[in-house]
C-alpha cells in the first residue's frame, strides 16, 4: 500500500491573524464625544433658574368718577386702546325757504297836467294904427309842461269886453315850438282901440 506523503504535512509556523481596522477607535471616539455633549446640555439647562420678583398689584381702590361741567363736544376721543373716531353728531340742515318777496312801493303816475297848470304866462297891451286900428296883445310864455308847446296845442283866446258884454273875440297861436323849460314871446291883434274896451281878458285853451 503507498501513502501518498504529500497529502499530509505538518508545519510549525503560525496561523496569521486578521489585523484590527481603524473604524473601531473612530467610532469609540465618536460615542464618548456624543454623551460628553449630552452631559454638558443637562447641566446647561437643568440649572437654577432666575427667580422674578413678583410685581406689586394695582389697588383696588376705585377713583372718583369727575362729574361733565358741561355737555361734551362730539369729536375725537382717545382712550386707552389709542384714537377713535366718535360720532358726530350734525344739527339738522334747516330747510331752504323762499324769502317773501315784497314788492317796494311805487309812486302813483302824475297825471299829465294841461296846458292852463304848466304854462306860464303874462300879457300886456299897446294901441296901433298900422295896418288897421287894433290892441296888439304881446304874451310871454314860459312852458313848464313835460312837453312841447306849439301850434297844434297851444291856442289862446283874447276877448275885449263892455258894459259887462263880451264885443270882440279872437284866437291865436306861436308859430314855432316853444320847448319844454323855454320861454318865447308871440303877439296877437284884437280889432278895436283900448278906449272903447272896458276890460280885455287873455285865457289858454286846454
Amino acid at each position: 500500500m503507498n501513502e501518498n506523503a504529500s497529502s499530509t504535512r505538518l508545519s510549525s509556523a503560525r496561523i496569521k491573524r486578521p489585523e484590527p481596522t481603524p473604524v473601531l477607535p473612530f467610532a469609540v471616539v465618536l460615542v464618548v464625544l456624543t454623551i460628553v455633549l449630552i452631559i454638558a446640555f443637562a447641566i446647561r439647562d437643568g440649572g437654577p433658574q432666575p427667580t422674578q420678583d413678583a410685581v406689586p398689584e394695582p389697588s383696588s381702590t376705585p377713583s372718583p368718577i369727575p362729574t361733565p361741567s358741561a355737555t361734551p363736544t362730539p369729536g375725537f376721543v382717545k382712550e386707552s386702546s389709542g384714537w377713535v373716531d366718535a360720532t358726530v353728531v350734525l344739527p339738522p340742515t334747516p330747510s331752504p325757504t323762499t324769502p317773501v318777496y315784497v314788492p317796494e312801493p311805487t309812486r302813483a303816475p302824475r297825471p299829465t297836467p294841461s296846458i292852463s297848470q304848466c304854462a306860464d304866462y303874462r300879457w300886456s297891451t299897446v294901441q296901433v294904427f298900422s295896418p288897421s286900428a287894433q290892441v296888439k296883445v304881446d304874451i310871454r310864455v314860459n312852458n313848464r309842461c313835460p312837453y312841447d308847446l306849439g301850434p297844434s296845442n297851444l291856442w289862446f283866446d283874447i276877448t275885449g269886453w263892455r258894459d259887462g258884454a263880451r264885443v270882440q273875440s279872437v284866437r291865436g297861436a306861436p308859430f314855432e315850438t316853444i320847448r319844454k323849460g323855454w320861454t318865447d314871446d308871440l303877439s296877437i291883434g284884437l280889432p278895436g282901440s283900448l278906449d272903447w274896451y272896458d276890460e280885455i281878458t287873455v285865457v289858454v285853451q286846454d
